[in-house]
Order: C-alpha cells, then sequence, then structure tokens
C-alpha cells in the first residue's frame, strides 16, 4: 500500500529559549543540592530532545504524529473536514506547547506562531502548528 505524500513537514523543539530554560533548572537544582531536579530536568530535556511533531497530507486525509506519544500516524480523512485555513496562535492560546486539549479541540504544536486550524463535521477542531501553515492549508484544499 504506496500512498501518495502532497505535503511533509516535521518539526522539533529547537528554541533556544526553551533549552535554555530546562537547563538552568538542571544548573540550579544540581547547584542548590536538589539532585531530583536535576534527574528530573535531564529527563524533560530528553523528552525534548527526541520528540518531534510529523504532519503529512496524503490521497485521504491529513496524518499528524507527534512522537513519542503517537505510535502511529492520527488521521483525519477529508470526508470529515468542514472547512480549514492557516491560523496564527500565540503560546498561551491553547495553554502552551505539546499535545493540548480543550473540550473542543486539539492542538499539536512545537512553537508559537503558525498553524492550520481543521474543523470537523464532529464539531471538534484540530489545530496543526506549521512553519509552513500556508503551503499546509493548500496542500488540504487539494486533498
Amino acid at each position: 500500500m504506496d500512498e501518495r505524500v502532497t505535503f511533509r513537514e516535521t518539526q522539533r523543539f529547537r528554541q533556544p529559549w526553551l533549552w535554555v530554560l530546562v537547563g538552568g533548572v538542571g544548573v540550579v537544582s544540581l547547584v542548590a543540592g536538589a539532585g531530583i531536579g536535576a534527574v528530573i530536568a535531564a529527563g524533560v530535556a530528553a523528552l525534548f530532545a527526541v520528540a518531534r511533531l510529523t504532519t503529512e497530507v496524503r490521497e485521504d486525509g491529513v496524518y499528524v504524529r507527534f512522537a513519542p506519544f503517537h505510535r502511529s500516524f492520527r488521521r483525519i480523512g477529508f470526508e470529515e473536514i468542514e472547512r480549514h485555513g492557516p491560523r496564527e496562535f500565540g503560546m498561551l492560546t491553547y495553554g502552551g506547547i505539546g499535545i493540548r486539549w480543550t473540550p473542543s479541540a486539539v492542538a499539536y504544536m512545537t512553537r508559537r506562531g503558525d498553524g492550520v486550524e481543521i474543523h470537523r463535521e464532529n464539531g471538534k477542531t484540530v489545530v496543526i502548528g506549521s512553519q509552513q501553515a500556508d503551503r499546509l492549508a493548500a496542500a488540504i484544499g487539494e486533498g
């Protein structure tokens, strides 16, 4: 089963402020003698290092995988999409970075900025952060 991918983007947590924050917490924990804090900071740093958000638009829908939290892609079929479009959002729009849930939406993001908001027929919204939001929205529209 070979599906044609018309759009693919992989994002990682590469913001310097994030790494400075995690590293600073680790260093302060070590200096303060709180070894458990340093271990937790190292664990968080390891998680940020391996985490990646992969978005694909294929012939039958939009696929999202936020590794290592998702073992496989989550599919949003084109038949489910009521409307979609590029959207700008801030860090606090959905409560931060990562996978964020609200009662009516789920958001996948590695940084603040642009993304695509997908409104599904079931009333649920999916927001996918993207550094190429216009290209992603266009690929979804062509699907």
